[in-house]
Parts: C-alpha cells; structure tokens; sequence
C-alpha cells in the first residue's frame, strides 16, 4: 500500500520531529535516534497546505467524548489501516521495530513508555481499550 492509498493521511519525514510544538513531548526520544517518522493525519489533510496537522477525526467517538482524555482508540473505518501501516512499518525497519507515539494536546500529562511490545500486544492494547495517550510504545514484529 501507498501513503496515497491509505483511508487517512500520511506524512513522512527524515527529519524526527513531532508536528506538535514548540515542545513535542518525545522530541528527546526521536533525538537519539535515525529513521523516517510517519504522522498520520484526518483524511481531508491528504491534500493540504502547509500548516496546522492532526489526526482527530482518526479517533473513535469513545476517544474522543471521554473527559478526561485518555485512551487511544482508533475509529473502526481506520483501525484496520493503522495497523496495516504499523505492520508494513515494522516489516521494513532495519531493527524490525518502531516507536509509537500518542502525543495529544488534549490528553493526560504522563509520558507512559513501555519498551519492548509485539504488533499483536499492540492491537490487544488498542482493542481492549488501554492503549494511552501521550505514551511512547517500542514495538517489534514478534
């Protein structure tokens, strides 16, 4: 699949820099590395002018009613996109592994970091519901 033929938006970028500024809350974390960063983002930012870049609308309706803010969950007509993506992104990193980052302006304050998560645990985590905002998660093909 292209980023072209994705439901949503992708942006790639050799320079590790979160769009969310001026403090990205993981700019630290992408700092020690090498690589591509992927933003995903709303299906009408598939065509855009340089700017303002957000996902929202790639969120379930739970996601984004819940107050507080705090689970990553992907809308259904998404979710199986997402994860193709993550898998075809793991497929081809040369550590067979990457970071996933939940950085919302909305969301809570922690910066959960959990090392170490298969593809699987991932998709577990997002079905299940526990998968968190502004959290960093390593995750590899296992």
């Amino acid at each position: 699949m292209t980023a072209t033929s994705y439901p949503f938006a992708v942006e790639a970028s050799s320079e590790l820099v979160s769009h969310r500024g001026p403090a990205p809350r993981f700019q630290s974390d992408f700092d020690g590395l090498a690589g591509v960063i992927y933003h995903l983002g709303n299906p009408d930012l598939k065509v855009r002018e340089p700017g303002a870049y957000f996902a929202y609308e790639l969120l379930s309706e739970a996601s984004r009613s819940a107050e507080p803010p705090s689970a990553l969950l992907f809308d259904p007509k998404y979710a199986s996109a997402v994860f193709d993506l993550l898998e075809v992104l793991v497929s081809e990193s040369p550590k067979s592994e990457l970071l996933l980052t939940s950085d919302w302006r909305l969301g809570p304050d922690h910066k959960l970091r959990l090392e170490r998560l298969s593809l699987a645990e991932l998709r577990e985590l997002h079905d299940s519901g526990a998968l968190l905002l502004n959290s960093l998660y390593t995750v590899h093909a296992g």
